[in-house]
């Protein structure tokens, strides 16, 4: 689970550095951060290097607090957790790779001791409630479908915020999606097992993968969804109905296909609210 989590979270990444409002943002910030010069860079350097400092931090930064965010949110809560909790743990545990990241930059930059306890505890301080504060408001605006946990985008440098980005990002594709042919690459619908095969359906088609039921489903990243039956997963908004024969419960699927739900798992099908 963490390998997938932390496998996700470098997906959504690299979506991240892949769209050029990312690179937008950055470079705007960096060129407001590099005009004005904040935190004594206005003295110590001159113009073109300094928007280089603030374009170098505001990235190392991002990353560093980005990922801190997303591992915590997965391995903490998952699903659960109010969002002011949610927000709170994260954008503190961010502050402690931020501020290392912080201090680390400017030693190697500017040379010089170490900032004092107290200067490293304010620094502390001031990244993660930045941190807590752009997580909050980016979780309001980004709250992803059927009650899938927001996704936290910015972070803090040396007491500001590191990157203010306007991205609202998508949940990242599901690995499963990898393994298939390229005319079949969709939105997933559900997984039925064929002997040693997975058949993987979505809504450009299907295909059959030589691959474990359970191995697919660990695949399926973020995909919102439940396994039915031994043989059967389904993604929850692919479920347009339900039907009963001899006493059996089927889901009906788009496309018209129904799926058995088995008395194994029908208690995970009530909770996700298909029964």
């Amino acid at each position: 689970m963490k390998s997938t989590l932390l496998h996700s979270t470098l997906r959504e990444m690299q979506a991240l550095f892949s769209a050029p409002r990312f690179w937008g943002a950055l470079v705007a910030v960096s060129a407001i951060l590099g005009a004005t010069g904040p935190f004594g860079t206005l003295q110590q350097l001159d113009l073109l290097p300094r928007f280089a400092y603030w374009l170098a931090l505001a990235f190392a930064t991002f990353c560093a607090g980005y990922l801190a965010m997303r591992l915590t949110l997965g391995l903490v809560f998952g699903t659960a957790g109010t969002r002011p909790v949610r927000s709170l743990v994260a954008g503190m545990v961010a502050g402690l790779p931020v501020t290392l990241v912080v201090l680390l930059f400017n030693r190697a930059l500017f040379g010089g001791p170490f900032p004092s306890a107290a200067g490293i505890a304010g620094l502390f301080v001031n990244c993660s409630l930045i941190a807590v504060a752009v997580s909050f408001l980016v979780s309001m605006a980004a709250r992803s479908p059927q009650g899938a946990p927001p996704i936290p985008v910015g972070q803090a440098q040396a007491g500001i915020p590191a990157l203010p980005s306007p991205l609202t990002l998508q949940p990242a594709r599901p690995p499963l999606l990898d393994r298939l042919p390229h005319a079949v690459r969709g939105k997933l619908s559900h997984l039925s097992m064929q002997d040693h095969y997975v058949e993987v359906h979505t809504d450009k088609g299907s295909t059959l993968v030589l691959m474990r039921l359970a191995d697919a489903i660990r695949e399926v990243g973020e995909t919102p969804g439940v396994r039915i039956h031994r043989s059967h997963w389904v993604a929850l908004d692919a479920v347009t109905g339900k039907s009963r024969k001899d006493g059996k419960l089927f889901l009906k699927l788009a496309g018209d296909a129904m799926l058995p739900v088995s008395r194994s798992y029908a208690e995970a099908v009530r909770k996700a609210g298909l029964a």
